[in-house]
């Protein structure tokens, strides 16, 4: 705990330090980390002044070019690498920064998207997508890809799965319309929930304190 606690003073010093010293610099693509120098080959993958690797994707490991702003070989968002990799490693393998579940489903995410642009989407990829969707408590996101793979994939084994992510979606944006007092709103998503599953009883619940606002 207190080693936690000490990595995230560690961070939040390091964090700060590059906010307002100017440092700021070391999360541009072009400038090198270690030596500020300023890179125009934009092709390159070191520093011609120290030999710096630039774009290391801490993800995956892959070394991109400086121009790329994505992993060529996992799409993460290398900005994200390049703000981290000036963080001391020793702080950064005791946080794991960039290794929690939510790092991983984007990168995931970006790899299925990068697929259904090839033309590669399938049931399996699809309901992935949901699935990844709904963990990130992307609620319309994951509503609407559920959509979508109802209109391609109607008979596809992973209905159950996508359909299941869809109710739970609804009813979170249900949840969410009743928060901001959009108590119409809210019922047409907990309605839709329960034509899905009927026997959804934290919908139905939902849906009658919203009926029952509705009355006033």
């Amino acid at each position: 705990m207190k080693q936690s606690l000490m990595g995230l003073i560690v961070l939040s010093v390091v964090l700060l330090s590059v906010f307002f010293t100017g440092s700021a610099a070391w999360a541009i693509k072009n400038v090198c980390p270690d030596c500020n120098f300023l890179l125009e080959d934009m092709e390159r993958t070191t520093c011609p002044n120290c030999g710096k690797i630039i774009n290391k994707c801490l993800i995956c490991g892959t070394v991109n070019p400086i121009k790329n702003d994505n992993c060529s070989a996992c799409n993460a968002s290398l900005a994200e690498s390049r703000v981290m990799r000036t963080i001391d490693k020793d702080v950064r393998e005791e946080l794991r920064l960039g290794e929690s579940d939510r790092a991983q489903i984007e990168v995931e995410l970006g790899q299925i998207k990068d697929k259904i642009e090839k033309g590669e989407l399938t049931p399996e990829l699809a309901s992935r997508q949901v699935e990844l969707l709904t963990k990130m408590d992307w609620w319309s996101k994951a509503n609407i890809k559920a959509i979508e793979f109802a209109a391609k994939f109607p008979e596809a084994d992973q209905s159950v799965l996508v359909k299941r992510c869809r109710v739970k979606s609804l009813r979170q944006l249900g949840f969410l319309a009743m928060e901001d007092d959009e108590y119409v709103i809210a019922n047409e998503y907990l309605k839709t929930a329960l034509e899905l599953d009927p026997n959804d009883k934290k919908s139905a619940n939902l849906l009658k304190i919203s009926q029952n606002e509705l009355k006033k």
